[in-house]
């Protein structure tokens, strides 16, 4: 297969271009949606960006903020003002996608480039301004990864501003592998934590069982996040592969995998993970 932007020849299946860090589509169906921009430039594209921005919100108040109003959203949307920005920041990403269309970039990244822009104006308008709305308090921290180079921040520093573990009290979370009890240690690498590279980097190991054995819990590494729940089998997945994530009632669907720690940490969790795809699928690690 070729890069869809720089044409650079890539294996079959890969998911981001190692010459120029384009995401590549991954099914045959993909291409083709890909290949068709989301914004019609020769319509009226800042109304098209609010359009979709009203519907992301809908969509993200829907999936992270259960048991509110989202006409409560839209009407302070309107009262806090942030209204005029969005429109600043539209007009500014219209005129963007019109000189760049003019330059021959690709649907795919024009796509990419509005996607991105989307999701972080929700989620400043989300966790900054509609803080007193939300049922699921989520960390401000989140918006230090918004911007030009908020890919090439470390990823343990993403990781641990988006779960924000001082929230939670409740969680035994061990980041000081030397003095994490051993027997604690051991059972988490025999019952769920299993690294397919020996130097895999492990940022933290929550211990999830109900007589702190660590036999139940879960653990993220710079690769992939692992997990195991009472009475289930062991689970993985790896950042670069990740598919489908969404809350299922107060659980989590993680590649159809059952995941759950309390609502609040679950959505944070989505989050996150949405995040680590968007991240992996630039060519970031």
């Amino acid at each position: 297969m070729k890069c869809i932007n720089c044409h650079t020849e890539l294996p079959d299946h890969a998911r981001f271009c190692h010459q120029c860090g384009t995401p590549q589509p991954q099914e045959q169906g993909a291409v083709e949606a890909d290949a068709q921009p989301i914004i019609d430039l020769n319509g009226n594209v800042s109304k098209q960006l609010t359009e979709a921005f009203f519907r992301l919100m809908r969509q993200k108040v829907e999936e992270e903020q259960p048991g509110t109003e989202v006409e409560a959203y839209r009407e302070l949307l309107y009262e806090s003002g942030f209204r005029d920005m969005l429109h600043r920041r539209e007009t500014q990403l219209a005129d963007q996608l019109m000189y760049l269309h003019g330059k021959g970039e690709p649907a795919a990244l024009q796509n990419v480039r509005v996607k991105r822009h989307l999701e972080e104006l929700t989620d400043y308008f989300l966790i900054h301004y509609a803080k007193d709305l939300n049922s699921v308090p989520l960390p401000e921290a989140i918006l230090r990864h918004q911007g030009p180079g908020a890919d090439d921040h470390p990823l343990e520093t993403l990781i641990f501003d988006y779960l924000d573990f001082g929230s939670e009290p409740d969680e035994t979370v061990y980041t000081d592998f030397v003095k994490m009890p051993v027997q604690k240690l051991r059972n988490a690498g025999k019952f769920f934590l299993k690294p397919e590279r020996r130097d895999e980097r492990i940022y933290f190991i929550c211990d999830q069982s109900l007589l702190g054995s660590c036999k139940e819990g879960f653990a993220m590494t710079e690769r992939g996040l692992y997990w195991k729940a009472q009475l289930q089998t062991p689970h993985y997945v790896l950042y670069e592969t990740l598919g489908n994530v969404k809350r299922e009632k107060d659980w989590l669907l993680i590649d159809e995998k059952f995941f759950n720690i309390n609502l609040r940490f679950n959505i944070k969790m989505l989050k996150l993970l949405k995040r680590l795809q968007q991240r992996f699928r630039a060519g970031k690690k």
